[in-house]
């Protein structure tokens, strides 16, 4: 990928009229920076939430300068960040959260966000302590939200509720910089350090 052959097939595409517009899908932010550096890259999808805050100051700064659309993806890793797990808590066979809780299938980063899920579920404990109210998934989305970078964030959802919360948080009013100061500080003090596999 850092050849940036891959890019030129895209490229071509779209010179000969197969294509308007492409873009990518990365899992670490040295992906992400590599991308940003192709001519004709339209959107960029990465992981981005509040326990991947690191990718806030070089990735969505470079794709503002590059006017980049950025599409979030695992906004909720992998739904430890709806605040509704607890150390009892067990996921089906077949559920990604169970078979590659800690990487065994896939990079480990793609589910709960490389955080192990005992630390994640205390982490979300804190971070709920620092937001408004209850509504952590719809908070959670609202600090997405709050960066100007973003374009569109892609929640999963198994229920209509859980739907109508989602689309919901973007009427939430912004969060104080308190409050993303605080987040902040919990990341760099606590959690960054928690992620495993490539982030």
């Amino acid at each position: 990928m850092r050849e940036g052959k891959v890019f030129d097939h895209f490229r071509k595409f779209k010179d000969e009229g197969l294509i308007q517009y492409w873009g990518a899908s990365v899992e670490t932010a040295e992906e992400a920076l590599i991308c940003l550096e192709q001519e004709g890259l339209a959107s960029l999808q990465i992981i981005f939430n509040l326990f991947r805050q690191h990718i806030a100051e070089e990735v969505l700064t470079k794709a503002r300068e590059k006017n980049v659309a950025i599409i979030v993806r695992v906004p909720l890793a992998s739904g430890l960040l709806t605040g509704k797990f607890n150390e009892h808590t067990t996921f089906a066979e077949k559920d990604h959260r169970h078979y590659n809780a800690n990487g065994e299938s896939f990079n480990a980063g793609e589910t709960f966000s490389g955080i192990e899920f005992n630390k994640g579920v205390d982490f979300a404990k804190q971070i709920g302590n620092l937001l408004p109210d209850d509504r952590m998934a719809q908070w959670a989305l609202r600090w997405i939200l709050d960066h100007p970078e973003v374009t569109t964030v892609i929640p999963g959802a198994s229920k209509i509720s859980q739907v109508v919360g989602n689309v919901n948080a973007s009427a939430l009013p912004p969060l104080s910089t308190t409050t993303h100061q605080q987040l902040r500080a919990l990341y760099d003090e606590q959690i960054k350090e928690s992620i495993r596999g490539h982030y």
